[in-house]
């Protein structure tokens, strides 16, 4: 049985391209006719098919959505009890001069915010890998996608730094989501991932635009809807996540060696 050179997972000899990582798995010494040929018959992949293959994914494995949409659950809920009831309430104490119990109120709602986010970090990287699983049509484990998130914490609070650090130019934001699938798709170190985004960026500028557009906006028109918004865009972000994924995929199917 071959192995893709690129991923090293086994393929069938019948295969052209690796089921699971996309590369295409005609060799170097392959006629040139050969080649081009396979890499010709791939279509890139648009903004819109993306999205359309997203829904299709979410249609057809619902579960893909759990990680998101139960960090988006989980923050709401810490984030609420903190803010009315333990820092409300310890704000109160320390406004009538009770500052004993003000403090510690106080200190309580910090940390269930900061409990909350940490919840919904490690969640959100979770997602990526199980959106990955989805899209390479594997079985879906989310104590599996949270251990995998959880071994590679360290890479990924550096990723976050870098990711925010490009954020700031703007102009570098497609980088950084780019950044993010890439880290997980290909379970590769930052610089690999950064180095292969910008390629992807220069391939494929106007789709990784369109989609970030769309993100921003309908992630907007979203964040307005009282109570379920911020669940609805949990949801929204995993589409988007699956369209990136798809784009970066198709790209690396219409890589030769």
């Amino acid at each position: 049985m071959p192995f893709c050179p690129n991923c090293g997972k086994e393929v069938s000899e019948t295969d052209r391209f690796c089921p699971s990582c996309g590369a295409l798995l005609i060799s170097k010494e392959a006629p040139p006719e050969a080649v081009k040929e396979a890499a010709g018959a791939i279509q890139k992949t648009g903004a819109m098919e993306a999205l359309n293959k997203g829904v299709g994914i979410i249609s057809a494995k619902p579960m893909v959505l759990m990680p998101a949409l139960l960090g988006a659950v989980i923050s709401a809920v810490l984030s609420t009890v903190a803010s009315l009831y333990f820092i409300g309430w310890g704000l109160a104490w320390l406004f009538l001069g009770l500052g004993g119990p003000g403090v510690v109120s106080l200190f309580i709602g910090l940390l269930l915010l900061l409990i909350g986010g940490i919840i919904a970090y490690i969640l959100f990287f979770a997602s990526l890998d199980m959106s990955r699983d989805a899209y390479l049509n594997q079985e879906l484990n989310l104590s599996e996608s949270i251990n995998y998130v959880i071994k590679r914490i360290g890479t990924f609070i550096v990723a976050s730094i870098v990711g925010a650090i490009l954020a700031i130019t703007i102009i570098l934001i497609p980088v950084a989501i780019l950044m993010f699938v890439i880290i997980v798709v290909d379970e590769t170190g930052i610089g690999d991932a950064v180095s292969k985004a910008l390629k992807v960026l220069g391939d494929r500028l106007a789709d990784v635009i369109i989609l970030l557009i769309i993100a921003i906006v309908v992630g907007f028109i979203l964040g307005l809807i009282p109570f379920v918004g911020s669940i609805l865009s949990a949801a929204f972000n995993v589409l988007i996540a699956l369209a990136f994924i798809d784009i970066y995929f198709n790209y690396k199917k219409t890589k030769t060696y």
